[in-house]
């Protein structure tokens, strides 16, 4: 593990494009207004963004699967209006400084959701989460890990590690995730609250609701303003979703929880016996649903039970350095076979998918890991210090 080395290489107004010592790797600190920070990211994420409507969106349009007309009415101009002011005046930013129509921007942010709209994804992913806390964690610290798990095709683009810092009074927020995919994907604000996200169309289908607004983005917006679990959960029991996904909550306070979301509703799941870990992939595993546990292709299952054992083998003992290295375990042995004792890494394709991105967080420090384990084996995990890069 090394401490990253933010390099500056470039900047616009208040915003900053750093380099760590991980080539595929960039950190974004931006500060301002919600227009303001849209815009810096445009400025300094131009190149990186470009290459992924070239190759993400553009063949849509190419192949005759959704023309460029629909495609901005549909996932553009249809999702911007019902976006909160604070998106809307960010996403303005953004287009701004790209020099791009407003609508290019969100079809590229929804460029996911356009896909399985189009009937394309089996599943946005096969990701797995960790959260632990109290007795199970050294220091009684709230840790977690997360495997952001996808398509080869994504590890031609770098991840970006961006920091929001505004100045209307929001929660400063740091969000992992591609250039132009700028909804909530992996990220905790800076009181120490955390989500992430699940696939989920494996187990609600394959939908895209297009009456509803883009709940990828209000996610965003709760975390800006939410300073606690219990508040962030409020927000999700409230909302109906335009997608089928599953979010693991957590804070250095509570206990963990995800939500398990059809186009229908949100049903909360909680740990068993209000314990202090608690582990999501891809699965409803609320037995409220009706449903028993399902496999996934992406063995959702095998990484729970694979999560939960690992942990339970260094319960007592887990701080970032050990959460690390349940994360460096991977799922599979070079034949195909299950590892025995495995994790849940896949630094290759052995299913559907494989691991693009990973994070270990501590939330009541602020400090995070990144790892891109398909980079080979002369990867690290890179220390990003987020509560320097918080201004608070």
């Amino acid at each position: 593990m090394q401490n990253s080395t933010l390099t500056l290489k470039k900047q616009h107004d208040g915003g900053k494009l750093f380099e760590t010592n991980e080539e595929m790797l960039f950190v974004l600190q931006l500060s301002g207004s919600w227009y303001e920070m849209g815009k810096q990211y445009g400025v300094l994420s131009q190149a990186h963004m470009q290459a992924m409507y070239d190759r993400i969106v553009q063949p849509e349009f190419d192949k005759g699967l959704i023309s460029q007309a629909q495609a901005f009415e549909l996932f553009g101009s249809r999702v911007y209006a019902s976006l909160s002011l604070r998106r809307k005046q960010y996403f303005q930013g953004v287009a701004d400084g790209l020099g791009w129509p407003l609508e290019k921007v969100i079809v590229l942010d929804q460029s996911g959701p356009m896909a399985i709209y189009l009937g394309k994804l089996h599943s946005f992913s096969g990701c797995s989460s960790l959260a632990t806390r109290g007795e199970n964690t050294v220091d009684g610290h709230t840790l977690v890990g997360r495997n952001m798990d996808w398509s080869e095709l994504f590890l031609d683009f770098p991840i970006y590690t961006t920091v929001y810092n505004p100045t209307d009074g929001s929660n400063s927020v740091v969000n992992v995730s591609w250039p132009g995919w700028q909804w909530m994907v992996t990220g905790f604000n800076d009181k120490g609250v955390y989500t992430d996200l699940h696939d989920g169309t494996s187990m609600g289908g394959n939908i895209v609701s297009i009456e509803k607004p883009s709940f990828l983005n209000s996610v965003f917006d709760y975390m800006t303003e939410s300073d606690s679990v219990s508040a962030l959960s409020a927000r999700f029991q409230a909302a109906r979703t335009d997608i089928a996904a599953i979010w693991m909550l957590a804070d250095n306070r509570s206990q963990a929880c995800a939500y398990e979301n059809t186009i229908q509703e949100n049903r909360q799941r909680v740990a068993d016996n209000n314990a202090d870990s608690f582990v999501t992939v891809n699965t409803f595993l609320n037995p409220d649903w009706g449903l028993g546990k399902r496999e996934t292709q992406s063995f959702s299952l095998k990484r729970f039970d694979n999560l939960t054992e690992r942990h339970a083998e260094h319960a007592g003992q887990i701080d970032a350095k050990v959460m690390r290295d349940i994360f460096d375990l991977p799922l599979y042995n070079s034949d195909g076979s299950f590892k025995a004792q495995g994790g849940v890494t896949k630094p290759t394709n052995q299913d559907v998918d494989l691991t693009n991105y990973q994070i270990v967080a501590d939330l009541d420090t602020l400090q995070l890991w990144v790892k891109l384990p398909a980079l080979g084996e002369h990867t690290d995990w890179a220390h990003i210090d987020v509560q320097s890069l918080f201004n608070v």
